[in-house]
C-alpha cells in the first residue's frame, strides 16, 4: 500500500507531465510528438513481423534482423539498446547450432500470456535458460544477461495488448526507487510481478485523482519526465536529461553522463578535440598528429590497428581490426576546426575502399566498415552513405565525432561489460552522425 504521502509525490508528478505539454523522449533524446498515435501505427506493422515468424515463414535470424531495422526506424519502445536487441543478438548468437530449438521455444515464451500467472512462468523460463547460458559462458558479456528478459518478454507482450502489460523499464523502476515504493527481488519472476501489481496501484491513484482511465502509456510517460527532469526536491537520476528551449522555439535534449569522462582518458588521449580545433600548427602538422592520435584512440579500445597517416602515398590514415569477429574498417580521421565538408574527399574514399576492401575480405574479414572521424559534420552524408553500402563491399559507413569517440573509450574503461564487441555493435546500429548524445543514452541503459 502506497502511503498518502508518496501518494502527493506521484500525484505532482503527473500533473508536472501534464504541464510540459505531454513532451516525452525517445531514446536518443529527441522530442516525439503523438507518441501514442505513432505506437498504434507501428504496433499493426511489429504484429506483421511477429506474425510471418510465428507462422514459420521467418527462420529467427530473419525475425531478428526484420524487428531491429523496423525498430530503428520507428524506435518507440527503446526494443533497440541493451535489454532489447542486444540481447536478442546474444541470445541467438550463443545459440547458433540449436537455433531450431530456440525457435520454437521463443514463439512459446513472446506469445502473449493468458493471465499474470502464465506471464511469470514465461519469464520463469526465459530466465532460467538464459541464466544457464550465462553461468557456463567464458566471456559473460557476450551472453544474454538474465537480468534483461522482463524488459524483453514485456516489450512483445505490450505489442499485443498495449492495455494490459505494461513494460519493465528501467526507467520506471528507477522512478519508483526515487519515491522509496521500489523493493529489489531476486529473480526477474518475481521483479516483474512486483512492477505489475506497483503499476497498477499507481495507475489506480492517478485515476482516482484525474476521475478518468489512465493508461500503461500515460503512466509511462510521466515517470519518463520525472526520471529525466525530476523537481528540485528529489534525487537526481542518471543520466541527466535536461530540456532546452532554443532561440527559435526549438527543443535541444542534453545528456549528461554520470561521470568525468576525463578520468578515465590518459592525458594524451584526452586532448584529440582540442587537437582538432587548434590553430598553432600548419594544416599538414595538426593534420598528421590528429590521424595518428585518432589511430592510437581506437588501438586503446581494443583494435589491431594499422596506421599509415601522411606521407604513405594514397591510403587512408588507419586500418583497424577485430579478427574476433571478422570485422575491420576503413578509417579517416579529419582535423577541420568548422566541421567536414564532403568535397573533393568522396574520390579518395572510393579509391580507399577500392583497395582495401579486397585485401581484407582475403585477409578474412567479412565485416568491412568505413568510420570517418571529425570533430563535427557541416554535410548531410546520407545520400553519400546510401550509396557507398549500396554499391561497395562496405556494409557499415560511420561519420563519428571525435567526442563521440572519446566516450566510446570512456565506457570501455570505466564498465568491463562495455568490451570491443559491444562497442562496434553499437556503432554499427546507429545511423547518421553518431554524437556523444548517442553513445551516452546508448549506453546508459533504458
Amino acid at each position: 500500500m502506497i502511503s498518502k504521502s508518496t501518494q502527493k509525490q506521484i500525484i505532482e508528478i503527473w500533473e508536472d507531465y501534464q504541464k510540459t505539454n505531454k513532451k516525452v523522449l525517445d531514446t536518443k533524446g529527441n522530442i516525439i510528438k503523438d507518441i501514442d498515435e505513432n505506437r498504434i501505427d507501428s504496433i499493426k506493422d511489429i504484429k506483421d513481423i511477429i506474425d510471418i515468424f510465428m507462422i514459420g515463414d521467418y527462420f529467427i535470424n530473419e525475425f531478428k534482423t526484420s524487428l531491429d531495422s523496423y525498430n530503428k526506424r520507428n524506435n518507440y519502445w527503446g526494443f533497440t539498446a541493451t535489454k532489447g536487441q542486444m540481447f536478442f543478438n546474444q541470445l541467438t548468437k550463443t545459440n547458433e547450432s540449436n537455433l531450431e530449438p530456440l525457435t520454437v521455444f521463443l514463439k512459446e515464451v513472446i506469445s502473449e500470456p493468458l493471465n499474470l500467472e502464465e506471464a511469470l512462468h514465461k519469464i520463469e523460463k526465459l530466465e532460467k535458460f538464459a541464466n544457464a547460458i550465462f553461468k557456463s559462458a567464458p566471456d559473460k558479456r557476450k551472453a544474454p544477461n538474465p537480468g534483461s528478459v522482463g524488459y524483453f518478454l514485456s516489450y512483445f507482450w505490450q505489442i499485443y495488448n498495449p492495455g494490459k502489460w505494461p513494460v519493465f523499464y528501467t526507467s520506471l523502476v528507477n522512478g519508483f526507487k526515487e519515491l522509496g515504493i521500489w523493493e529489489d527481488h531476486k529473480t526477474q519472476k518475481e521483479n516483474y510481478e512486483y512492477f505489475y501489481n506497483l503499476n497498477q496501484e499507481v495507475k489506480n491513484i492517478l485515476e482516482e485523482h484525474s476521475g478518468r482511465y489512465i493508461s500503461n502509456w500515460e503512466a509511462e510517460h510521466s515517470f519518463w519526465n520525472f526520471t529525466g527532469k525530476p523537481k528540485v526536491e528529489y534525487k537526481k537520476a542518471k543520466p541527466e536529461i535536461e530540456i532546452i528551449e532554443g532561440s527559435e522555439n526549438k527543443e535541444e535534449i542534453t545528456f549528461k553522463a554520470n561521470f568525468d569522462l576525463n578520468d578515465y582518458l590518459i592525458p594524451r588521449v584526452a586532448k584529440l578535440i582540442e587537437l582538432g580545433n587548434s590553430n598553432d600548427k600548419s594544416a599538414a602538422a595538426k593534420g598528421s598528429d590528429f590521424e595518428k592520435m585518432v589511430a592510437e584512440t581506437f588501438k586503446l579500445l581494443g583494435f589491431e590497428t594499422e596506421i599509415f597517416g601522411q606521407g604513405s602515398g594514397r591510403n587512408p590514415d588507419a586500418i583497424i581490426k577485430f579478427r574476433e569477429e571478422h570485422t575491420a574498417f576503413i578509417v579517416d580521421a579529419k582535423a577541420y576546426n568548422e566541421g567536414y565538408v564532403m568535397g573533393r574527399d568522396d574520390r579518395a574514399i572510393r579509391e580507399y575502399i577500392a583497395n582495401y576492401c579486397p585485401k581484407l575480405r582475403k585477409d578474412g574479414f567479412t565485416k568491412i566498415g568505413f568510420i570517418i572521424v571529425s570533430n563535427s559534420f557541416k554535410t548531410n552524408l546520407q545520400d553519400f552513405v546510401n550509396e557507398i553500402t549500396w554499391n561497395t563491399d562496405i556494409k557499415r559507413f560511420i561519420p563519428l565525432t571525435t567526442e563521440a569517440l572519446l566516450y566510446c573509450l570512456g565506457y570501455k574503461t570505466k564498465d568491463d561489460k562495455v568490451n570491443l564487441s559491444v562497442i562496434i555493435e553499437h556503432l554499427t546500429g546507429l545511423n547518421g552522425v553518431i554524437t556523444a548524445q548517442n553513445i551516452i543514452q546508448r549506453f546508459d541503459d533504458i
